[in-house]
């Protein structure tokens, strides 16, 4: 089985094959698993949670829990830019969503793994045929096997091979991402750490969202993660400069909010300059239907989403546990159950990207 990209899908998708017997080869583009900024803190609602649940063996499931985020109130608020509140949501103490650290979780997920990783293999052309699949690397060399999923990411060469017509589409918006460590906000409102907060600011939305893990990571029994201090993560959506630098960056979000209360300017400012990165909102049309083959993909490889919904990450679980079912079924024949995989997973994946849309602005509701 051959798994292109080891993001939080694929290596997702690897640990529940090699726990059901199944031989896997992952390739990464990136020379390291920490090499690329992709955001902070995820929140991790009842689809991921019992997709993690279901590929993870039990040791790593409970290091997930343990190094999750202490729970808060589960509230999902509105401000306005002098913090009035707007609206708020309870989503219910008694949820079992949570979040996580993404390095923390990737770490999590490749361990064990060891050499099925193989990290600097950059897919570059992907051959199927009746029998199997061979892929290329840009590096020179190739590889075959009798399946390949695609996980490569929102700009996926394997998508591109065979559902070119799923290409995402640019929203225009870009988001800058940035982190504050608590550590230098005391005195934080408490209203920080309920849930997931937005500030409206009209042409520009500040989102917040605190990470206090229940057990630091680096009291993690014979896994060695990185240390991860308190935080609070924030980003800023809106007409962002072209620049990449962390320090344009930050400079552009200090500037969005310099005139809003002072405590989101502390926020900004604050801020551990070196890990504000920027990248663009993206969207994609519905999941195609299409002849079953020996190519398929999860996540951001066939099904983007803006981040507004909280949904993208969770949704990539959600296949990856789907896929391992399908593949690891009793008799399973894989293109059968790659076929009954993509019938299950473009409903849901589908509906979810369209509530996404809503939830950012990007699309009205059906009537």
């Amino acid at each position: 089985m051959l798994i292109a990209g080891a993001g939080i899908g694929g290596l997702c998708l690897a640990q529940g094959l090699r726990a059901a017997g199944v031989r896997v080869s992952v390739f990464e583009r990136d020379p390291a698993l920490e090499n690329r900024g992709q955001g902070y803190r995820i929140h991790i609602d009842d689809h991921g949670g019992e997709a993690l649940r279901h590929c993870l063996p039990e040791h790593l499931y409970r290091l997930y829990l343990a190094t999750s985020t202490r729970p808060g109130a589960g509230r999902i608020s509105t401000l306005g830019t002098d913090l009035g509140v707007l609206s708020t949501l309870d989503t219910g103490t008694g949820s079992p969503h949570t979040a996580v650290n993404r390095l923390t979780l990737r770490e999590i997920l490749f361990a064990g793994l060891g050499s099925d990783v193989h990290f600097g293999h950059q897919v570059a052309a992907v051959e199927p045929d009746a029998d199997g699949v061979r892929i290329r690397f840009g590096h020179g060399g190739e590889r075959r096997g009798d399946v390949l999923v695609g996980a490569d990411g929102v700009n996926s060469v394997v998508r591109a091979a065979v559902a070119p017509d799923s290409a995402p589409i640019d929203t225009g918006l870009r988001c800058v991402y940035g982190r504050t460590p608590l550590a230098a906000l005391p005195g934080l409102p408490e209203r920080f750490f309920d849930g997931f907060t937005a500030v409206a600011g009209g042409t520009v939305t500040l989102a917040l969202a605190a990470f206090r893990a229940r057990t630091p990571p680096e009291d993690a029994a014979g896994l060695a993660l990185t240390p991860v201090p308190d935080y609070l993560m924030w980003a800023v959506v809106g007409a962002a400069p072209r620049a990449r630098e962390p320090v344009a960056l930050h400079r552009f979000a200090a500037r969005a909010v310099r005139r809003w209360h002072p405590e989101l300017v502390r926020i900004v400012r604050e801020a551990d300059v070196p890990a504000t990165f920027r990248t663009p909102i993206r969207t994609s049309p519905p999941v195609p239907r299409r002849t079953a083959g020996r190519v398929t993909m999860l996540g951001d490889a066939i099904h983007v989403m803006p981040p507004s919904g909280g949904a993208g990450a969770n949704t990539a679980l959600r296949d990856a546990a789907l896929l391992t079912r399908q593949l690891t079924a009793t008799g399973a024949d894989p293109l059968a159950a790659i076929a009954a995989y993509e019938h299950e997973m473009r409903e849901y994946a589908t509906a979810v990207v369209h509530r996404s849309n809503l939830a950012a602005g990007l699309a009205r509701g059906r009537g």
